[in-house]
C-alpha cells in the first residue's frame, strides 16, 4: 500500500509540474530566443520531480565543464528519470533530440516546441538527417547545448545498448565538445515498463568532454567508440 501511495505521490507532482511549468515555458518560449529563461523552468521541473520522487542523487565532474561553453551530452538511458536527472544536473539551457511522437502529446508537446526542442522522425532516414541540420541551426542561434541518448531507448537489463551513429554526426558538424554522461544506479531505482520506486541510490558522473573540432565526419565512428568506452567505464566502476 505505501508503495502505491508513493506512485501516486510522484506522478501527481509529475503531472502537476509539466502543465504549470509547460504553460510557461509555451508562453514564454517563442520570444525567448536564447533560451537562457527556458532552460531556468526546465531545471526547476527536473528538480521538482526529482524532490518528489526522494532519490537520493550525487553529481561528480561538473569541474570538467567550463561555464560558457555549449557542449553535446551523450548520455545512456536506463530510466524514464534519466530525463529530469541531467535536466536538474547539468547547470546548461539543454535541448534534446527527441522522437516526433512526444511532440503530440498536450501541453507537453507543446512545451517541448516552445523549449527548442528537435523532432526527430527515427522511420525515416531523410527526415532523421534533418533533424540534424535543425539542431545546427538551433545551436547557432541561441546558447543552447544538446543532450542526446544514443541508445535510442531505455535498457530492459541495466546493460549499455549499442549507440547510433546520428549524434556523433552531428558533434562533428557542430564542432562542439562531446560530453560522455553515465547515470548510474537509476535502472535499480525504475526500470523500463515499472512504476514502482526501489530503494537505491544514484550517480550522474560528467566526464571530460571530447574535442570535436579537429573531426571529420569520417571519425564519427572513432568518436562513438570513444564516447561508448567512457560511459560504459563509468558504469563498471
Amino acid at each position: 500500500m505505501k508503495s502505491i501511495f508513493r506512485t501516486l505521490w510522484i506522478v501527481f507532482h509529475m503531472t502537476i509540474a509539466t502543465i504549470l511549468i509547460g504553460f510557461i515555458v509555451i508562453l514564454v518560449g517563442y520570444f525567448d530566443h536564447k533560451k537562457n529563461i527556458t532552460g531556468i523552468f526546465g531545471r526547476l521541473w527536473g528538480r521538482w520531480v526529482l524532490w518528489s520522487t526522494g532519490i537520493n542523487y550525487t553529481i561528480t565532474g561538473l569541474q570538467n565543464l567550463e561555464p560558457n561553453q555549449q557542449y553535446i551530452f551523450v548520455s545512456n538511458h536506463e530510466s524514464a528519470l534519466d530525463i529530469p536527472l541531467c535536466v536538474a544536473g547539468l547547470p546548461y539551457n539543454n535541448v534534446f533530440l527527441a522522437k516526433k511522437e512526444l511532440f503530440k502529446i498536450p501541453i507537453f508537446g507543446w512545451a517541448m516546441h516552445a523549449a527548442g526542442m528537435v523532432r526527430v522522425n527515427r522511420q525515416n532516414r531523410e527526415k532523421a538527417k534533418k533533424s540534424i541540420d535543425r539542431a545546427l541551426k538551433q545551436i547557432s542561434k541561441t546558447d543552447i547545448s544538446i543532450m542526446i541518448y544514443p541508445e535510442g531507448t531505455r535498457t530492459r537489463t541495466g546493460d549499455l545498448l549499442p549507440f547510433k551513429k546520428g549524434s556523433f554526426l552531428l558533434a562533428v558538424k557542430s564542432g562542439l565538445p562531446v560530453v560522455p554522461i553515465t547515470v548510474k544506479g537509476m535502472f535499480t531505482i525504475l526500470s523500463k515498463h515499472s512504476f514502482r520506486l526501489s530503494p537505491g541510490k544514484v550517480e550522474l558522473i560528467i566526464d571530460k568532454p571530447i574535442t570535436t573540432s579537429e573531426l571529420s565526419e569520417d571519425d564519427r565512428d572513432y568518436l562513438l567508440e570513444k564516447t561508448r568506452n567512457s560511459i560504459q567505464k563509468n558504469k563498471e566502476n
